[in-house]
């Protein structure tokens, strides 16, 4: 803009300069028009500031992390002139600090238009995407009017549920499929088809389904699941910085959400525990179904990690007992020998699978893997969606 202002001053001293060298009709015409239009056009700016209007939607106000979000904003020019050049301050959600964006435009008269913004997050987590003003500018440039916005909205970001490939040919239904089909003859709601077996009841064929697949599937019932594995989030921070941190906590729940998956289409229901900083206690989610998996994706969204207590050891305790039956599936990005003397203690009691983020420290892996009833495995937190596939199947002994 300091470009036009220039340019604007040197051709009004020009215009004196040709006024004063050549009296006459002409040259005072010229400097009157030069000392005239700015007046006029900032008049015209003011009107168009206030006949402008603005709205805005966002798709969704949950997106899974790095799924697109689509934003949106609907702009319309009430005045009968067409707008200068206009452009909106946006302020997209960034991990640490927001991240601004400019959307530059110009309307015809009584013209609506519709700018796209797509977003995606990198980290899961609650952000704010917002747009805070519209500037516009006169035809020449020379002045700048703001009209404070204030659109905003809250998006919640919640961690990937990753699907670990083919597990044993079962099928996933779809919620709405489940929400159509009625109770069965026993009880219980209706999660997910298998195969058929020798022994199942035929009333629990899904017939729409056998028909796709040429061969027969029935409903297994979410109450008739075996909930034999508890996994245990280790959410104590990790990483030197506040990125590092966030990757390896978003790696915890992401792994645990997999797992958690997995077993349910090898027949098996799973407790995801984490302890929750903000609301100071553990919070426990059974996932027997997917609609369970969607909620514990959504709760564990805006989840911190912490330091201090309780310990990872402290959390799994609370979980196995003497007469606790339930496999422990441990997800922590600590290989320690806090870690190895948990195993051992837990081992005892229950079948323990380890899913470990990151490096085990000096000694620690040798020790775990000497451990009679306990089965380990590493993965990269900072590349999890492609190395958690091969992680849980070598955990179940698939590979």
């Amino acid at each position: 803009m300091a470009v036009y202002r220039f340019a604007y001053i040197a051709a009004l001293a020009a215009a004196v300069v040709f006024s004063q060298a050549y009296a006459g009709h002409l040259s005072s015409v010229i400097l009157i028009t030069l000392l005239a239009l700015p007046a006029v056009s900032l008049i015209f700016t003011f009107t168009a500031k206030i006949a402008f209007s603005f709205r805005y939607d966002i798709s969704e106000d949950t997106v899974e992390k790095n799924k697109p979000l689509r934003v949106r904003i609907f702009i319309k020019n009430r005045f009968i002139f067409p707008s200068s050049t206009t452009y909106i301050k946006a302020s997209m959600p960034g991990f640490s600090e927001k991240k601004d964006a400019r959307l530059i435009f110009s309307l015809a008269p009584f013209q609506t238009k519709n700018l796209n913004l797509t977003y995606t997050a990198e980290y899961r987590g609650e952000y704010d995407i917002s747009f805070d003003a519209v500037y516009f500018y006169d035809y020449f440039k020379l002045f700048r009017l703001k009209k404070e916005l204030r659109l905003h909205k809250k998006i919640t970001v919640t961690p990937r549920i990753i699907d670990i490939g083919d597990a044993g040919g079962l099928m996933t239904a779809s919620d709405e499929e489940n929400e159509k089909q009625a109770l069965n003859s026993v009880r219980g709601e209706r999660s997910f088809t298998r195969k058929y077996a020798e022994g199942d009841d035929v009333r629990n064929i899904h017939w729409k389904l056998s028909a796709k697949q040429e061969d027969y599937m029935v409903w297994q019932n979410a109450e008739n699941l075996s909930s034999q594995a508890v996994i245990v989030c280790d959410l104590i921070s990790r990483g030197e910085t506040e990125k590092e941190r966030a990757a390896y906590t978003d790696a915890v729940l992401e792994s645990a959400l997999a797992v958690a998956f997995y077993n349910m289409k090898n027949d098996c229901g799973s407790l995801i525990s984490f302890y929750d900083a903000d609301k100071g206690q553990m919070t426990d989610i059974n996932t027997e179904h997917l609609s369970h998996l969607y909620k514990a994706a959504y709760i564990s969204a805006t989840v911190k990690d912490y330091k201090g207590e309780p310990s990872f050891y402290s959390s799994c305790k609370r979980h196995f007992t003497d007469s606790t039956k339930s496999a422990a599936i441990l997800v922590t990005p600590h290989g320690n020998k806090e870690l190895a003397k948990l195993a051992e203690e837990l081992a005892a009691l229950s079948e323990v699978r380890i899913l470990l983020l990151g490096e085990a420290e000096t000694g620690v892996k040798r020790c775990l893997d000497t451990l009679r009833n306990v089965a380990v495995t590493e993965a990269d937190p900072f590349n999890i969606d492609a190395e958690i596939d091969e992680a849980v199947r070598k955990l179940y002994g698939k590979i």
